[in-house]
């Protein structure tokens, strides 16, 4: 293993007209002391030849691997095993990262007294007009707040996607990821709950590190079609979140969304609560609740 502080993440498939923009971003960071692991899942347009472009230029340490098309789960479990740093960050292939974000990581993580109690850091995500995804910032006195990755649902708060650098020795812990035949992703949210679970906390500071973009091809504009397409994979999630120690409430709006999307799988109340193991009265009741539509967007919006 090197002595790499960083590894920055990046799955790709079929984005060679936009992946440049993560390299862009990484070549302008004053931190230097990180490498980019890039896994091409499979791309069919030109990619291959944008990162290749990249390598030749010789501006930042680079690790490209090539697979067969798998989805992020598999390429994440896979990076696992490649990655080098002390730390690992996701960054997704449409988004990218400010001048100061890893210098950030470096900076919060190096007030980490303890490192066995901690999975590790996380800043916050933006979009390009500085927009805070997610909840705002919980008034405090301080420019850090220490939580399980479940209190955020718990104690609603911190909400939407965030920006965090995983310790590689934890996520070696607790991945793989599982994968589920003839289905190409499972929620990474599988592996954050897991160490959540386990009693692990990350220290969130209150900064932007990442820009988004949801683009029109991405997993997040088209999440619900993604979830019937990898429903077994869904399914497995959802078992696994609801018992987390995420508060009632959080509980029950999350199994009213899988009653939902069961729904136009055909499946009837008996099998959701088969599925995930849940009280049959319980699911037969939330069932009922999750025709009610103005219920159900009004939960979704409390989602976002």
């Amino acid at each position: 293993m090197t002595n790499v502080k960083i590894t920055v993440f990046t799955p790709v498939y079929n984005r060679g007209y936009c992946i440049r923009n993560v390299y862009e971003s990484l070549i302008k960071q004053k931190f230097q002391n990180f490498e980019w692991l890039v896994i091409n899942d499979g791309s069919k347009d030109d990619t291959d030849k944008v990162i290749r472009e990249c390598i030749a230029e010789e501006k930042i340490k680079i690790n490209y691997y090539v697979k067969e098309n798998g989805g992020q789960h598999r390429a994440l479990n896979d990076a696992i095993e490649r990655a080098n740093g002390l730390l690992l960050m996701i960054v997704d292939s449409d988004d990218d990262l400010t001048e100061n974000a890893l210098e950030l990581i470096d900076y919060y993580e190096k007030t980490i007294a303890d490192c066995e109690r901690y999975a590790g850091v996380a800043g916050l995500r933006g979009y390009r007009n500085g927009q805070i995804i997610g909840q705002s910032w919980p008034s405090c006195n301080n420019d850090f707040i220490d939580l399980k990755n479940t209190d955020r649902y718990k104690k609603n708060m911190l909400l939407g996607d965030k920006a965090e650098a995983y310790y590689l020795k934890v996520l070696k812990k607790y991945y793989p990821i599982p994968e589920f035949k003839n289905e190409n992703d499972v929620e990474k949210g599988v592996l954050w709950n897991r160490i959540s679970n386990a009693g692990f906390t990350i220290r969130w500071f209150n900064k932007i590190i990442y820009n988004c973009e949801y683009l029109s091809d991405g997993m997040s504009k088209n999440i619900d079609n993604n979830y019937l397409r990898n429903f077994k994979g869904y399914t497995f999630y959802i078992k696994e979140f609801v018992k987390c120690d995420i508060g009632k409430w959080r509980r029950i709006k999350t199994l009213i969304v899988y009653c939902e999307l069961a729904r136009k799988k055909k499946l009837n109340a008996i099998k959701c609560a088969k599925l995930l193991e849940e009280n049959i009265f319980l699911m037969f009741i939330l069932y009922i609740i999750s025709f009610a539509t103005p219920l159900r967007k009004k939960i979704r919006r409390q989602e976002m």
